[in-house]
């Protein structure tokens, strides 16, 4: 298999493609990792995929004729192929309609893999893979880039770990931090999608997630808040409700004076790094 640059890589990105460039980047980063032929990751995917051969080439975001742009497709030695869905954030799924019946078309059907938060809920015909299995599979490696791409995925894509606000506003961690929490937290009766105000001079005035709960509509955020009206550099990690109650409500915050959600709790003001144990204690007030 063709040597790859990890940098050159994690640079590229197709327009076009219904994948983000940070889901891009995700793909990229595993691809370098499947290209090396790393021996517990190869055998990883492999298995999902069901084929019992060397991946022979990685292609990340190939155009497929009129059948879309599919986050990755690994070709075997014998020949059979699989189409690999990446997410990063699978609470809104994707449509995967097109990348099925592309694989109807093709003279010998691939496999299909959805690598994603967990393997539960996986529709049918994919077989399910989660990014945990992903950071096991290289745990023993001791590439440093192996080491620190697994340190990103469980921060920036599981969102273990706790966050400095200076990587809240400025990295994928926040939006991890509250993936996971509410995956924790609600399990499959959950909805999210990120949430964030346009930025001014690199301040926000709120960051986090929009979520449902039970089919229902996005009525739920939890994030950060700027404290102050201009803004500032000061933030409120919070809960917000937008027709149900909360316990420890307290006062809308000025920042977000143009929302009509009636219900608000929070945490005080963001002076550490912010953790997955806060995230927890807000969430339970909507229980």
């Amino acid at each position: 298999m063709a040597d790859a640059n990890l940098f050159t890589m994690l640079s590229a990105y197709r327009p076009g493609s219904p994948a983000t460039p940070f889901e891009n980047y995700c793909t990229a980063g595993l691809a370098y990792f499947l290209k090396r032929g790393q021996r517990m990751l190869t055998a990883l995917v492999s298995d999902a995929a069901g084929v019992r051969e060397p991946i022979a080439l990685v292609e990340v975001q190939p155009r497929i004729a009129d059948g879309g742009i599919p986050d990755m497709i690994l070709t075997f030695e014998g020949g059979q192929r699989a189409i690999v869905e990446v997410r990063v954030d699978d609470a809104v799924p994707g449509d995967t309609a097109p990348l099925e019946q592309l694989s109807t078309e093709w003279d010998s059907a691939p496999s299909l893999v959805m690598l994603g938060p967990d393997v539960e809920n996986v529709p049918s015909p994919w077989q399910g893979l989660s990014w945990l299995q992903i950071v096991e599979a290289l745990e023993d490696d001791t590439d440093p880039l192996a080491q620190q791409y697994s340190e990103f995925v469980l921060r920036d894509v599981l969102g273990l770990g706790q966050v400095p606000l200076d990587e809240a506003i400025t990295t994928n961690r926040l939006y991890a931090l509250g993936a996971g929490a509410v995956r924790r937290t609600f399990a499959d009766r959950v909805r999210y999608v990120n949430s964030a105000s346009r930025p001014v001079g690199a301040r926000y005035r709120y960051l986090g997630k929009t979520f449902a709960l039970d089919g229902g509509d996005m009525e739920y955020w939890v994030g950060i808040v700027n404290e102050t009206v201009p803004l500032g550099d000061h933030y409120h990690l919070m809960l917000a409700s937008k027709e149900r109650p909360v316990r420890e409500a307290v006062p809308q915050p000025r920042a977000t004076g143009d929302w009509k959600w009636a219900h608000w709790t929070g945490v005080g003001r963001v002076v550490r790094p912010i953790a997955p144990e806060q995230y927890d204690d807000l969430l339970s007030r909507l229980k």
